[in-house]
């Protein structure tokens, strides 16, 4: 890769290494101009590209890259913004109430029934975890703290820098992508009940920031505003030459003669998808590929019938009519 990247550094051969359960990510130019555009302008970052070639994983590897926090949700045609946001726990106010539980007057506080979204762990996660109580003293007494709901790291100097990942927009309802205007452009939302809480509103720090990172699999046209405000990356398919390389760095002991004639079957079905109307196999199977033959010593040249049943499981998986 040519391009040096401004607001990250990448190892001489532009991959983060494994770390913990994070498994190792090959960066593209074009990854790196995107993100470092993303960066600069502090707009989310739209990624697209078909399942399983990596979008989802970019999110937490430039995390594990710059040492930032991780927070990630799935969308799904149920999510709604106040998930994301804060919503208030009715059944649990309901059921205190019916037991008798607040018959102290601060227990019928609404911030007491507040569940944080992770936009209000990544604008101020303080406040998150006392579910919005100043005196967190007060959250602690009566035991309604809540978790860290991601991947947490120390950070210097007491930052608390975010990589926040909002997977496969495209599934949720077709309102979803323009409700989240608001906290993506000014990183701030209103509380329930329009109670006050830090303030009028959720509000961040000047110096925190947040990376937004947004996927899709192009499954729904998204609206004209909210594409207006992002930084637009597409993740093409790898060629065999890359494959090769991504699969040396999750499997750095595999036979590297059984791992190209199986980026070159990747090249070929990719070209019989093409002609069948199949889905090509991805970055994600390929690798499952790689693992799978390791680990039962099967070869793609020997053709024989665990060959044929590992295309089946893994490469080629036709629908069931």
């Amino acid at each position: 890769m040519n391009y040096n990247p401004t607001h990250f550094t990448l190892s001489e051969n532009d991959t983060l290494e494994r770390e913990g359960e994070i498994n190792p990510y090959l960066f593209t130019e074009n990854i790196a101009i995107a993100l470092d555009v993303a960066f600069t302008t502090n707009r989310p970052l739209l990624v697209a590209g078909e399942p399983g070639s990596g979008k989802s994983r970019l999110a937490e590897a430039i995390a594990a890259l710059k040492g930032w926090h991780f927070l990630s949700k799935t969308m799904t045609s149920r999510t709604r913004l106040e998930e994301l946001t804060v919503e208030l726990d009715h059944l649990r106010r309901m059921h205190d109430a019916y037991a008798g539980k607040n018959d102290d007057t601060s227990m019928k506080n609404d911030w007491i029934y507040h569940n944080p979204g992770i936009f209000w762990w990544a604008i101020n996660h303080e406040a998150a975890k006392s579910r919005g109580e100043n005196n967190k003293a007060l959250a602690e007494d009566y035991g309604v703290t809540v978790k860290y709901p991601g991947y947490f790291r120390q950070q210097k100097n007491n930052a608390h820098h975010t990589v926040l990942l909002i997977d496969e927009i495209d599934k949720a309802e077709p309102d979803l992508p323009n409700d989240l205007l608001e906290p993506l452009d000014r990183r701030s939302f209103g509380l329930p009940n329009g109670e006050k809480v830090w303030g009028k509103k959720v509000d961040g720090k000047d110096a925190q920031n947040i990376l937004t990172i947004i996927t899709t699999n192009g499954e729904r046209e998204l609206p004209a505003a909210f594409l207006r405000r992002c930084v637009s990356l597409v993740l093409e398919a790898p060629d065999e030459q890359k494959l090769i390389e991504i699969a040396n760095h999750h499997y750095p002991t595999a036979d590297p003669v059984r791992v190209q004639a199986l980026a070159a079957k990747i090249i070929e079905f990719r070209d019989v998808a093409k002609l069948q109307s199949w889905r090509a196999p991805s970055t994600s199977e390929f690798l499952d590929a790689v693992n799978a033959c390791e680990d039962l010593d099967i070869d793609p040249s020997d053709q024989n019938d665990v060959w044929q049943q590992i295309e089946k499981t893994i490469l080629i998986k036709k629908r069931n009519v």
